[in-house]
């Protein structure tokens, strides 16, 4: 019986942008769960009794309308950001405004459900910073890399 390994390939996307697109599939799913988890108690104060609701059944549109905002932010970064290459300079400011206008966010909302944000900062994060790491590429001339990089060249010692 023979077993074959299925190998899953990842496109072939910068650094940067695989860090943004992480950061917009958290903010997704973030939104999302804001939508469907109850995060509001209600207390009737006649039986004592509590109830959760998610803030779409309690009517705090304009909360939720709020919380679009890294969402938001992070989508405009993801189509400042180029899938093969480092941004350049208006794509990285972008991506340092997205990140900075998410932190405000997470402080301000902390209580109510900017905790859900973080992971999203953190790839947005790590996309600024990686923007501006410089990287050297060592081309062959068929223009594909090769594994072996250039490296220092070998002395003989005497």
């Amino acid at each position: 019986m023979a077993h074959t390994i299925h190998t899953m390939k990842l496109p072939s996307w910068d650094r940067v942008y695989f860090f943004v697109f992480m950061a917009t599939v958290f903010a997704t799913v973030s939104y999302v769960s804001i939508l469907m988890l109850p995060l509001v108690e209600l207390q009737d104060p006649e039986s004592a009794e509590v109830a959760t609701v998610t803030l779409l059944a309690d009517g705090q549109t304009r909360l939720l309308l709020l919380c679009l905002l890294p969402l938001v932010l992070s989508v405009s970064a993801l189509l400042a950001t180029p899938r093969h290459r480092q941004p350049d300079r208006a794509g990285k400011v972008n991506i340092w405004i997205s990140t900075i206008l998410v932190y405000v966010f997470i402080i301000l909302f902390i209580f109510v459900s900017g905790i859900l944000f973080l992971p999203t900062a953190i790839m947005l994060t790590a996309a600024g910073v990686g923007s501006h790491v410089r990287r050297r590429e060592a081309k062959v001339p068929g223009g594909e890399f090769s594994g072996r990089g250039a490296g220092k060249t070998s002395r003989k010692r005497r």
